[in-house]
């Protein structure tokens, strides 16, 4: 079963032979190509804990980009008391200097 990057739901008419190629008509869903995961500033962290304030649960993985600049409500990763800190960066914190990360994306595993 392929992953395609975006689907639409068609109505297919077959008539006859189908072309072998036809599967291969939309390139494949690649997290490298669309995250950069082979990119040296990315980290895959695993959550401890649970935020649901975030949407972020115990157990889900983070791709944070270590490069990056935060932007408004952006959810960051910093180290506070010798343990990582995750939060939603907003205008009344002012804690650049202490800023590790940006996260990109999070990962949910659905299925045990």
């Amino acid at each position: 079963m392929r992953i395609y990057a975006s689907a639409t739901i068609q109505e297919e008419l077959l008539t006859g032979f189908q072309s072998p190629c036809s599967e291969f008509a939309q390139k494949p869903l690649s997290f490298d190509e669309r995250y950069g995961v082979g990119n040296p500033s990315l980290r895959l962290i695993t959550a401890e804990n649970d935020f649901p304030h975030l949407g972020v649960f115990r157990h889900d993985k983070l791709l944070v980009d270590l490069s990056a600049r935060p932007g408004p409500m952006s959810l960051v990763v910093t180290f506070l008391d010798d343990e990582v800190r995750l939060f939603r960066l907003d205008k009344r914190k002012n804690i650049d200097d202490l800023i590790c990360g940006v996260v990109k994306v999070i990962l949910r595993e659905v299925s045990s």
